[in-house]
């Protein structure tokens, strides 16, 4: 599958396929068009495909407005495999990256200093996969010694483009111990709101959620 939104001209067969390979949400089917009532019965007839350990589907663009998927990196792991120009997420966390995000930003002490192009995707079925994408430092990820560990189930997995300067505060309050703010989970956004709001000097607050 190309460009998702141009082979919707064949929807059931189309629809099918986000859901079993590409894992696709609520969030993603009304991203495509499709009603709410529509997208829940699709849901209940069709369910994402189990992967092997070893199995990496990739999972091709929407076509849709660029988009950034903010994700909460709290601790050093996230930020330890953006030096080898991916983000992994695992497939059993609450939020997830939607299949229309073309981007990614994370916060840094209370700001969002740069957003990443997601330039490839994959659902893979554990650490197992990576060496089976097509990702250019898979061997560097590999050497990662807690990289099993770390993921032993499924995941997905992004790979980044050069970054693109925010420089814009989330403007939520400190954290209750007096530090700085921090995504308290995953949120859209289009890019271009995003761009525009940092362009007058405000903050993340006042960009729309898609």
């Amino acid at each position: 599958m190309g460009n998702v939104l141009e082979a919707l001209s064949a929807p059931d067969r189309v629809i099918r396929q986000l859901i079993e390979d590409c894992g696709a949400s609520w969030s993603d089917l009304l991203d495509v068009g499709l009603t709410d009532y529509t997208a829940r019965k699709r849901l209940r007839q069709t369910s994402p495909r189990l992967l092997a350990p070893a199995q990496a589907v990739p999972v091709p663009p929407l076509g849709l407005p660029d988009t950034v998927a903010l994700v909460p990196m709290s601790d050093d792991l996230g930020r330890r495999y953006l030096r080898h120009d991916v983000y992994i997420r695992d497939a059993g966390l609450h939020g997830q990256i939607r299949l229309r995000a073309t981007h990614l930003g994370w916060s840094d002490n209370g700001r969002i200093e740069v957003v990443r192009p997601i330039t490839r995707r994959w659902r893979i079925g554990s650490a197992a996969a990576i060496g089976l994408t097509t990702v250019v430092n898979a061997a560097s990820i590999a050497a990662e010694p807690d990289l099993t560990a770390t993921w032993p189930g499924p995941a997905t997995l992004v790979e980044l483009g050069p970054p693109v300067t925010i420089g814009m505060p989330l403007g939520f309050a400190p954290n209750p111990t007096g530090g700085a703010s921090a995504l308290p989970g995953v949120r859209h956004t289009l890019l271009s709101d995003l761009l525009a709001v940092a362009t007058t000097g405000g903050a993340l607050t006042e960009v729309p959620t898609i």
